[in-house]
């Protein structure tokens, strides 16, 4: 049978990837040094194909750089992957799914080491899925940089963490790409360091921007970035004021627990005026409290609506049509 059929030659992978398109080549990543998956055994029974492209890679880049744009290519990340960056990279190939296979802490791991490290997104439709973004250097740049230009990427499944205490992402998702949606990811910032972002907006350039369903935990704060405006969901001060309308922002049914006891920002889309969208049914929780604090939640011109949040600050905090604030604990 001809190599090029992918769903007969790969079968059993294609069952456990229900984004496989027909024609789409399916490319797979494992460690260097693993000796019982690895590349040299996965070599021997994924050989390469008649046209001359091999299938195993040892990096995510490679991988993305061998794939067809706008064919539906999948790179398979296999359990266990372990890399470390060390380095800025680019995946930029239009329409690649980009899938780790693996579960919990087993699930494949990017790690970066130093400050200057980034991924950055550079193509259209591109899409994350299930990989676990582990900081382990002090302030780190940022996990995923979503390039302005580009639209339609998809982050979901994903962990963005720390490895130990001082190592975390001054942004862990910076978003400037419209029609993107980030959905069902954990954001975890150390507790005595922190994130200056979990996801940074880019000025008004990701419009259609969707963020729901997403977990995020732990200091947010200007200890990650000093300059440009901290919060567990923020608009960048720094953005492009050559675009600075931002329209179709959906926020909604996301959890926002923050650690910070003293300056928490949750929700932080006052620095441009022109936001156009609704910010609906999130839970927050904030452990601040000092008895003077700016407001933790700003919405700009975005629309609350069911929003909860309990806060155990005691100072007031501002008003907003179509939310509950509940102060203290619980249980008093």
């Amino acid at each position: 049978m001809s190599t090029q059929n992918q769903l007969s030659r790969y079968g059993a992978i294609s069952r456990e990837i229900p984004e496989l398109a027909p024609g789409a080549k399916v490319f797979l990543v494992s460690d260097s040094d693993d000796t019982t998956v690895g590349p040299v055994n996965l070599g021997a029974e994924f050989p390469v194909d008649n046209d001359g492209v091999a299938r195993v890679y040892t990096t995510i880049q490679a991988a993305v750089n061998a794939a067809s744009a706008s064919r539906g290519d999948v790179i398979a990340v296999l359990p266990g992957y372990d890399h470390t960056l060390a380095r800025a990279d680019s995946w930029a190939t239009a329409g690649v799914h980009i899938i780790g296979i693996g579960s919990g802490e087993n699930r494949p791991t990017v790690r970066y080491t130093a400050a200057t490290d980034e991924v950055g997104v550079g193509a259209n439709y591109v899409h994350i899925k299930n990989l676990r973004f582990l900081s382990a250097v002090d302030s780190c740049a940022r996990a995923l940089d979503l390039d302005t230009g580009f639209g339609g990427a998809k982050i979901e499944n994903c962990i963005f963490d720390f490895n130990a205490t001082g190592n975390d992402f001054r942004v862990m998702i910076r978003a400037g790409q419209d029609n993107t949606v980030i959905e069902n990811n954990q954001f975890r910032a150390e507790d005595t360091a922190g994130c200056g972002k979990g996801i940074d907006i880019w000025g008004g350039y990701p419009d259609y921007l969707t963020i729901k369903n997403n977990f995020f935990y732990g200091q947010f704060d200007t200890v990650g970035d000093t300059s440009n405006s901290a919060g567990v969901i923020a608009i960048d001060s720094a953005h492009d004021s050559g675009d600075t309308v931002l329209s179709g922002l959906n926020i909604s049914n996301n959890t926002i627990v923050s650690t910070d006891t003293a300056a928490a920002l949750l929700i932080n889309l006052a620095t441009i005026a022109g936001i156009r969208g609704i910010v609906a049914g999130n839970r927050l929780a904030t452990y601040d409290t000092a008895t003077a604090d700016t407001a933790q939640v700003a919405f700009g011109g975005a629309l609350p609506l069911d929003n909860q949040m309990i806060t155990g600050d005691s100072d007031v905090q501002q008003s907003v049509v179509g939310n509950r604030l509940m102060r203290g604990n619980l249980d008093s």
